[in-house]
């Protein structure tokens, strides 16, 4: 069945990563005031999720483009994830957002993009993107890409809400209350 061989690449996936980088995204984001995030497509959309369960921990998160999104000053952080590395607006965001000194992570799949040139990928994914077919899987584009930001983002806040004690009534307080 198909849905074995999605969950045999995750596996996979999840494998190629280490505790340590689970863990320096973590510090990165306890060490910054404000978290903004930023993506495209499938991966925007992570980000998105990403940045939702940090605003349910408490925390000051934002999703770059939206009409709320406040200016990003020193101090701040801004997480981004593109498979490729190469997609314009990502990179015009990282070059942004180093000129006004604000902190990067960064999670791709290509070593030699224009993003990871920009600054070193805390996270390096095995994955094919829009550009590249994957030895590592048989999903189209980036699906595998994406599914795994899903993972990695879902774990850093288990993590960090057992760090917080922050029990899952706490979060569903903070938890969109008009819906």
């Amino acid at each position: 069945m198909q849905s074995q061989l999605i969950i045999n690449e995750l596996n996979h996936s999840v494998k190629t990563l280490t505790d340590n980088d689970i863990v320096d995204l973590i510090q990165k984001i306890q060490q910054h005031k404000r978290i903004f995030v930023y993506g495209t497509g499938r991966s925007g959309l992570m980000l998105k999720a990403f940045a939702m369960r940090l605003m349910q921990l408490g925390l000051n998160s934002f999703v770059v483009g939206e009409t709320t999104t406040p200016a990003v000053q020193k101090g701040d952080l801004l997480i981004l994830a593109s498979a490729s590395g190469e997609t314009e607006s990502v990179n015009i965001m990282a070059k942004s957002a180093l000129n006004q000194g604000i902190d990067l992570a960064i999670i791709c799949a290509c070593n030699t993009s224009t993003l990871a040139k920009l600054q070193t990928p805390n996270i390096l994914l095995q994955s094919g993107t829009k550009f590249t077919q994957s030895r590592v899987s048989q999903q189209p584009l980036g699906s595998l890409f994406e599914q795994t930001l899903l993972i990695i983002f879902d774990t850093v806040i288990l993590v960090m809400s057992n760090q917080l004690n922050d029990s899952n009534n706490d979060m569903a307080q903070r938890h969109a209350s008009l819906e």
